[in-house]
């Protein structure tokens, strides 16, 4: 390690105790930071062992990368998690971030290839620019030649745009706007990035820049590509896919679990598979989410043992599930290593009250709040809660395409899968927030607040699946935990939540309790007669009153010629 190497451990000290101050400070420059460090970690998880051009790369390079990767979401978990925690356990967490970031030698450090990342054909060739460090390449750092930074792509798993952890501002930062500003080192040194006058890149002299054509000549020369005579008539033979075999094992374990769960299940996932023609990378994540999706729907003891053989198969191809990811009940999709897929967490129970502060804005401003004045509300206040939930929904729509939902009550339920329908569906839970948010905010009489909370209900806990999910499943108490909001509002406007199980409900209850334009499922005579609720019930107090709040079932078709098939 040269003198050069060796200050980038010291910058990102530097770095990572300024920032833990930062990120622990209540501030608009922890906001900022703290989007970020979001962003960049997002960049970071479409680095891989198993991707070009990466594979190329020493094994303890990527392992140290990995480590440091995971230290940066950690950070970030805590960060965003604790709001206002110590000083010094964010230094701490920062600290390791950085530790863990420190490269180690690799004998290509020196390799500059002149091609573009996705080129087969880029290796070493002639005369090169100054190299820039391995972890500042990683992370996306401006090269030293002249042209725009690449920008990174979504991964198959981690969050989307719009809402959820990793959501960011919105836009991408050039590399001037990313530079930090400090007055202490110079802002030029940036974590894996040689300081000025250290012998790192500067500006490329256009009198000594190498001609990247003749680079590219020279390098398909040494590969005996087409422009070379030995390559003429040459070609060579691509690469087995290392994921090939995991891919095909998790295709398989999809296919085993429609074929024995066809009570809770369709028989052939109606959303397309991957692409045939997409990388093994990609199938592998689309295959990892929609298992784990579709394991939301069994029972919990079911779907434990299908979560258990999923970790299996990952074990099984050296991607082992982390500890953390296997025993948190928060997480509904597992993580994979090598930035294969991130994880997804959507907590049941909503019961830390800075969670709603964490919720991104526009959905508390649609509630009459913002994030400095929510979590100040009274406990009696739904808005948190709804803030909560409306975040969760509006993720789980995205990851789950076989959701459907009815913004309306004369309308049945339609999916969710198109861009389309999820920004109806977003349009209408907006409106609803609002209307609900405002009847919290202005004081509406305890009756208006119950019906602008109860037409909110409808839209978002109604998500629904053409087969509903089974009885205490993770699904089911998701639901369950969005008709517990309306129980303190019932209760003030003379109502209450009807506690008999649905499963035991008869054709008087229905006629008591629900709309009459029920929504039809799908099931055999046997099973119970309403399978899902996508309106909370509600029942007057009194027994000579009216019912002006029913709610809307699931119910299991009326006619049976025969045992009906499977969806």
């Amino acid at each position: 390690m040269n003198g050069a190497d060796e200050g980038v451990p010291a910058w990102l000290g530097g770095f990572a105790e300024a920032a833990a101050v930062v990120l622990t400070t209540p501030s608009a420059c922890r906001d900022a930071m703290l989007g970020a460090l979001d962003r960049c970690w997002e960049d970071l998880q479409q680095v891989g062992g198993h991707r070009r051009p990466y594979a190329q790369d020493g094994a303890e390079v990527l392992a140290r990368f990995d480590a440091a990767r995971a230290a940066l979401q950690h950070a970030l978990r805590a960060a965003g998690a604790a709001g206002t925690v110590r000083a010094g356990g964010a230094v701490a967490a920062a600290d390791a971030a950085a530790g863990s970031a420190a490269p180690a030698p690799v004998e290509s450090a020196d390799r500059t290839d002149t091609a573009p990342p996705d080129r087969e054909d880029a290796g070493p060739a002639g005369p090169q620019p100054p190299a820039v460090d391995g972890a500042a390449a990683c992370a996306g750092a401006p090269g030293p030649g002249p042209g725009p930074a690449p920008v990174a792509q979504p991964s198959p798993g981690g969050a989307g745009p719009g809402f959820g952890a990793n959501a960011g501002s919105g836009q991408d930062l050039t590399p001037e706007q990313s530079a930090p500003v400090s007055s202490g080192p110079s802002a030029e040194a940036l974590p894996g990035a040689r300081p000025p006058g250290d012998g790192g890149p500067g500006p490329v002299d256009p009198a000594t820049a190498v001609d990247p054509t003749a680079s590219r000549g020279a390098t398909a020369a040494a590969a005996g590509g087409p422009e070379s005579p030995a390559g003429a008539g040459a070609q060579a033979e691509p690469e087995p896919d290392p994921l090939a075999g995991f891919a095909e094992a998790l295709e398989a374990l999809e296919t085993d679990l429609l074929a024995e769960q066809i009570r809770y299940l369709p028989r052939t996932p109606p959303a397309p598979a991957a692409d045939p023609g997409a990388g093994a990378a990609d199938r592998v994540a689309a295959t990892w989410q929609r298992v784990h999706m579709a394991l939301l729907r069994l029972p919990d003891t079911l779907r434990q043992e299908w979560r258990a053989r999923a970790d299996e198969a990952a074990a099984a191809a050296g991607l082992a599930v982390s500890a953390e990811d296997s025993t948190d009940p928060d997480v509904i999709v597992p993580g994979l290593p090598q930035g294969l897929y991130a994880a997804e967490r959507v907590p049941l129970a909503v019961t830390d009250p800075l969670a709603a502060a964490r919720v991104p804005e526009e959905i508390l401003l649609s509630l009459g709040t913002t994030p400095d004045a929510v979590t100040g509300l009274p406990a009696t206040d739904p808005r948190p809660a709804w803030a909560v939930r409306a975040e969760q929904a509006i993720r789980l729509v995205e990851l789950d395409p076989e959701l459907h939902v009815a913004v309306l009550v004369e309308e049945q339920p339609s999916v969710l899968a198109s861009p389309d329908a999820r920004l109806r569906y977003r349009r209408h839970l907006d409106r609803l927030l609002g209307s609900a948010g405002s009847s919290q905010a202005n004081r509406w009489p305890a009756d208006g607040r119950l019906g602008a909370a109860h037409n909110l209900d409808m839209v978002l806990g109604g998500l629904v699946h053409k087969r509903p999910a089974a009885p205490g499943s993770w699904w089911w108490q998701w639901r369950t935990g969005v008709s517990l909001i309306l129980a303190p509002l019932a209760e003030n406007a003379g109502y209450e939540l009807v506690t008999k199980p649905v499963k035991d409900w008869r054709k008087p209850h229905i006629d008591s309790y629900a709309v009459k334009e029920t929504v039809p499922g799908v099931g055999q005579a046997e099973e119970p007669l309403v399978q899902w609720v996508v309106w909370t019930p509600l029942k007057p107090k009194s027994f000579s009153a009216k019912n002006e709040r029913k709610g809307r079932v699931v119910i299991r078709p009326a006619t049976h010629y025969g045992r009906q098939a499977a969806p």
